[in-house]
C-alpha cells in the first residue's frame, strides 16, 4: 500500500482544487444567471447535491474494490475532464437563455428552473466525481476497523485545510494576477496531477491490497441491533451537523456584511477562517476518536452543547469587536485592514468553528464495528452530512433570515445544537451519560436570558438617526432611517442606496442622458435605489420605463417609504420593475432602449465589479437602439484616479464616443456620468430644447435656458482625450481589476495613503481634460456656437468655486463664482446661488 503520507498529500491537493472550483463556479454562474443570492444558493445546492450522489454511490462500491486508489485516480481524472465545462457554460447560456427567458419572463419559477437546469447540467458530473473521492480515499487508507475514525478525522482535516488554501488562492490573490480562467486552469492542472500521482501510487497498492482484508470484521449477531442503532444515530448527527454548520456559515456571512466592506477579500477572509477552524476541529476529532471512552456518546453530548453555547456567544463577540456594528476599518492601510479582518473573523468564528468541525468526523467513531468497509461507512455519513448542508444553507438564507432575522436565526441554530445534545444524552446508556442532559439544558436557559441576542442592534445608527424599518433576507439587510426628516435607504448597514435629501440631483441622473437623445421613448435603469431617479423619466412622454433591481427588499422598502418622491414609478403603467441582476436583464431582454442608465454602483462591493466590465458594457451596447445613449454614473467619492481610469478606458474599448458630465457641483461627494453613444455624433442642442419643452411643465423654457441646463454639466470629450486613461488596464469578467483594487483603495484612503477623486484631485482632472481637448476644439461640440460654449466654462467655474471653498481658499472661490454668474442668465445664477 502507498504510504499514508502520500495519500494525505494527494487529498490535501484535492481539497485545494475543490474549493477553487467551487468559488470560481459560483462566480461564473452568477455572471450568467444573475449575481443574486438565489443564484449563489442554487449553485451551491447543485454542488452539494452532486457531492452527496457521488459519496453515496462510491461508498456502496468502494469496499468491493481490490485497488480503491486506482478508482480514486480515475475519479480525479474524470473531475478534471468534467471541469472543462466551465469554459462552455457562458457561450452556451448566452445562446440559450435569452430566448427562453424572453418567453418565460425574467423572474418567476420557470426562469429560475431554466437557469438551475443549465447550471446543474454543467456542474453535476464534476461534483459527483469530487464527492466520490472521499469514501474511495477512506477505503484506500483504512484497512482495519479501529483505524477508521482517527484516519477519517485526519483525512477530513487535511482536505479542509487544503480547501482553505484554495480559498486564499482563488479569493485573495490569483484572479487579480492571472485572471479567473487561468486560475481555473491551474485547478484543473492540480486535479490532473493528483490523478496521475494517484495512479502511479495505485501500482504499489495493487500488489499489497490483495493480501489485506478489505472489509471490516464480521459482527456477532447479538450486537447487530446495537450497531444498527449507533449507525442511525451517527447518520442523524452527521445530517444535523451539516445542516447547522452550513446554516451558521450563511448567517455569519450575513453578520459580517453588516460591519465589513463587503468585498471579495472580506468574504474570502470569512470563508478561510471558517475552513481553518473546521479543519482544526477535524484534527481534534482524531484525538477524541483515539482516546474516546467505551461510551462515545458522552463526548458527543459535550461537543453539541458547547457548540450551541459558542454559536450563541458569537453575536455578542461580534457586536463587541465592531463596537455596535460600526464599519470595520483600519488606519494602517490595506494590509492592516486584512489583518484586522482576519483578527475579527478569528475572534468570532475560531472557537465555535473548531467545535462545529469536530462533530461530523467524530460521528464516524459511533459507526465503527460493523462488517461494512470504510468507504461504505464514510460514504453514508458524508451523504447525510452533505444533504444536511444543502438544507441548512437554503433554509437559513431563504426562510430563517426573513422569518426570524439574523439574531433570531443564530439563536435558533444554537438551540438546534442544544436540542441535539439533549436527545443524544437522553438516549445514552448509564446515569452519568443521562446526567449530561443538564449541560445543554443550562445552555438553553442561558440562551433565553443573558445570551438572548435579540436586544443587539440590527443596524448601526448615527447620532440623532431613527430606524424606521428593517428587512432581512439572503440578499442582505435593508434598512430605512430618518434624520431631521430626511429619509435614507441602506443595504447591509453602511451602503447608502439613496435618500430624499438630494432629489434634484437624483432626478438629473435620469433626465440629463434623456435630454441628449431625440425624443426618447424607452428607458432602462440598471438599479432602482429609492426609485427617485427612475421616476424622473416619467416626467417625459416616454412609452416604456424598465427598472432592474437585484435586491427584492430594496424594491419593497422604496415603495413603502419613497413612493411620494418617485413620481409614480411604482404605479404608472409605463413603468415596470424587474427583479433581477442587471447583467441578466440585459442578456435576456429582447427589447432595445433609446436610453440606458447605470446606477451608482459601490465599486468595492463583491460582484459589483462585473457591472463595470467590458462584457457588461458590450451587453448594454447591444440593447441600445442605433442612436442610443448610455450613462454610467460614478461615485467619485468612492473611486481613486486608478479605478476611474480603468472604468473610463474600458468604456472607450466598447463605445465609439464617451463624454464626461457632472452630476452635481459637490467638492466632497461628486458624481460624474460617463455618457456613451452607440453611434458617434455631435451634441444636438435642438434635441435638448425639444426634450426640455416636452417635459412636464417645461413648455416655458427658452432655448438659452435649456442649453444652459445641459451645457453647465458638460465636462469634456473623453474619446478625444483618451490618452489620459489609455495606460489603465481593461476591466473584464476574467480580470475584474475594479473588484480587486477598489477595496484596497478604500483602506488606503482611510490611512491617508491615497485620495478619492474629489476636491483638488477632481479639479486637477478637470484641468487635464480641458487641456487635452479644449471645448473650442471639441468635435462633440461642433454644432455648439462659441457663445453657447460659455455655459461650459461657467459650469467649470461653478465647480471650481465649490472645490476651492472646500479647500479653504475663500477669495479664489468667490472669484470663480463671480465668473460663473457673469456668464449665465440671472435665473440660472440664482438657482445655484451660494
Amino acid at each position: 500500500m502507498a504510504a499514508p503520507s502520500i495519500l494525505f498529500a494527494l487529498f490535501f491537493a484535492s481539497g485545494f482544487a475543490g474549493l477553487m472550483y467551487e468559488l470560481l463556479w459560483v462566480r461564473v454562474l452568477a455572471l450568467v444567471y444573475g449575481n443574486t443570492a438565489h443564484a449563489t444558493a442554487t449553485t451551491l445546492a447543485v454542488v452539494f447535491l452532486g457531492m452527496s450522489v457521488g459519496q453515496y454511490a462510491a461508498g456502496r462500491r468502494a469496499a468491493r474494490s481490490a485497488n480503491p486508489l486506482r478508482i480514486y485516480a480515475a475519479l480525479e481524472g474524470l473531475a478534471a475532464a468534467a471541469a472543462t465545462a466551465y469554459f462552455a457554460v457562458i457561450p452556451l447560456a448566452r445562446a440559450l437563455l435569452p430566448p427562453l427567458v424572453a418567453r418565460l419572463g425574467n423572474d418567476g419559477l420557470a426562469a429560475t428552473a431554466v437557469r438551475a437546469g443549465l447550471g446543474a447540467g454543467a456542474l453535476l458530473p464534476m461534483w459527483v466525481c469530487i464527492g466520490a473521492t472521499l469514501p474511495v480515499m477512506a477505503q484506500a487508507l483504512v484497512r482495519r476497523a479501529g483505524e477508521l475514525a482517527p484516519a477519517f478525522a485526519l483525512l477530513y482535516a487535511v482536505q479542509t485545510i487544503g480547501g482553505a488554501l484554495g480559498a486564499v488562492t482563488a479569493g485573495f490573490w490569483l484572479p487579480a494576477v492571472i485572471g479567473f480562467q487561468r486560475t481555473y486552469l491551474l485547478a484543473i492542472a492540480v486535479s490532473a496531477t493528483v490523478a496521475a500521482l494517484a495512479y502511479l501510487a495505485s501500482g504499489i497498492s495493487a500488489t499489497r491490497q490483495l493480501q489485506t482484508d478489505t472489509a471490516m470484521p464480521i459482527t456477532p449477531p447479538r450486537r447487530a441491533a446495537a450497531i444498527a442503532g449507533a449507525r442511525r444515530t451517527a447518520a442523524a448527527i452527521a445530517c444535523l451537523s451539516g445542516f447547522a454548520a452550513l446554516a451558521i456559515e450563511v448567517l455569519w456571512t450575513d453578520m459580517f456584511a453588516q460591519a465589513l466592506h463587503n468585498s471579495v477579500y472580506s468574504f474570502a477572509a470569512i470563508l478561510v477562517t471558517f475552513l481553518v477552524s473546521i479543519g482544526i476541529g477535524g484534527a481534534l476529532a482524531r484525538s477524541l476518536a483515539r482516546r474516546s471512552p467505551a461510551r462515545p456518546l458522552q463526548p458527543l453530548v459535550v461537543l453539541l452543547a458547547l457548540s450551541g453555547i459558542a454559536v450563541a456567544l458569537s453575536p455578542f463577540i461580534f457586536n463587541w469587536m465592531t463596537d455596535g456594528l460600526r464599519l470595520y476599518a483600519s488606519g494602517e492601510g490595506w494590509r492592516g485592514y486584512v489583518r484586522a479582518t482576519f483578527g475579527c473573523a478569528a475572534a468570532v468564528m475560531l472557537a465555535p468553528g473548531v467545535l462545529l468541525g469536530t462533530i461530523f468526523p467524530y460521528t464516524v467513531r459511533m459507526a465503527t464495528g460493523s462488517e461494512r468497509g470504510a468507504g461504505a461507512v464514510i460514504g453514508e455519513l458524508a451523504t447525510w452530512n452533505t444533504i444536511g448542508g444543502v438544507a441548512g444553507s437554503l433554509i437559513a438564507g431563504f426562510l430563517l433570515l426573513p422569518w426570524l432575522g439574523l439574531w433570531g436565526s443564530l439563536r435558533a441554530t444554537a438551540l438546534l445544537y442544544l436540542a441535539g445534545a439533549m436527545i443524544v444524552a437522553a438516549g445514552a446508556g448509564g446515569r452519568s451519560a443521562r446526567a449530561l442532559v443538564l449541560v445543554p439544558a443550562l445552555g438553553a436557559i442561558l440562551l433565553f436570558t443573558v445570551l438572548d441576542p435579540t436586544g443587539l442592534p440590527r443596524v448601526s445608527l448615527r447620532p440623532g438617526e431613527e430606524l424606521l424599518s428593517v428587512r432581512e433576507s439572503a440578499s442582505g439587510t435593508v434598512a430605512v432611517t430618518q434624520t431631521d426628516g430626511v429619509l435614507e435607504l441602506r443595504l447591509n448597514g453602511h451602503y447608502v442606496v439613496g435618500g430624499n435629501g438630494a432629489i434634484t440631483n437624483d432626478r438629473r441622473q435620469a433626465e440629463l442622458p434623456m435630454l441628449l437623445y431625440p425624443q426618447p421613448r424607452s428607458v432602462l435603469f440598471l438599479g432602482l435605489g429609492t426609485g427617485i431617479t427612475a421616476g424622473a423619466a416619467l416626467f417625459h412622454p416616454v412609452e416604456r420605463v424598465t427598472v432592474a433591481e437585484i435586491v427584492p427588499d430594496v424594491t419593497a422598502a422604496a415603495q413603502e417609504f419613497f413612493a411620494p418622491f418617485a413620481n409614480g414609478v411604482f404605479t404608472d403603467p409605463r413603468a415596470h420593475i424587474v427583479a433581477g441582476d442587471a447583467r441578466m436583464v440585459l442578456l435576456a431582454d429582447p427589447q432595445r432602449y433609446d436610453v440606458i442608465v447605470g446606477d451608482l454602483f459601490v465599486p468595492w462591493h463583491a460582484g459589483t465589479g462585473s457591472l463595470y466590465t467590458r462584457e457588461q458594457f458590450q451587453a448594454v451596447r447591444d440593447r441600445l437602439t442605433a442612436d442610443g445613449v448610455f450613462a454610467q454614473w460614478l461615485p467619485l467619492y468612492q473611486l481613486s484616479w486608478r479605478e476611474f481610469a480603468v472604468i473610463a478606458h474600458t468604456m472607450l474599448e466598447v463605445f465609439p464616443l464617451v463624454t464626461v458630465w457632472r452630476g452635481d457641483f459637490s467638492a466632497t461627494e461628486p458624481i460624474v456620468g460617463l455618457v456613451a453613444y452607440r453611434t458617434a455624433r455631435p451634441l444636438d442642442l435642438d434635441a435638448v430644447v425639444a426634450n426640455v419643452r416636452r417635459r412636464q411643465n417645461g413648455e416655458g423654457y427658452s432655448a438659452p435656458r435649456a442649453h444652459a441646463l445641459a451645457l453647465l454639466f458638460y465636462a469634456g470629450n473623453l474619446t478625444a482625450a483618451h490618452q489620459l486613461v489609455s495606460d489603465a488596464p481593461i476591466n473584464t469578467d476574467d480580470r475584474p481589476v475594479i473588484e480587486y483594487t477598489a477595496p484596497a483603495t478604500a483602506m488606503e484612503v482611510v490611512a491617508g495613503q491615497t485620495e478619492w477623486l474629489t476636491g483638488l484631485a477632481l479639479g486637477r482632472f478637470w484641468a487635464q481634460l480641458a487641456e487635452a481637448m479644449p471645448p473650442a476644439e471639441d468635435p462633440y461640440l461642433a454644432d455648439v456656437s462659441p457663445a453657447e460654449r460659455e455655459d461650459i466654462y461657467a459650469g467649470r467655474m461653478l465647480d471650481d468655486a465649490a472645490i476651492l471653498r472646500a479647500a479653504g481658499d475663500e477669495p479664489q472661490a468667490r472669484h470663480a463664482f463671480d465668473e460663473f454668474t457673469r456668464r449665465v442668465p440671472p435665473d440660472i445664477a440664482a438657482a445655484f446661488g451660494q
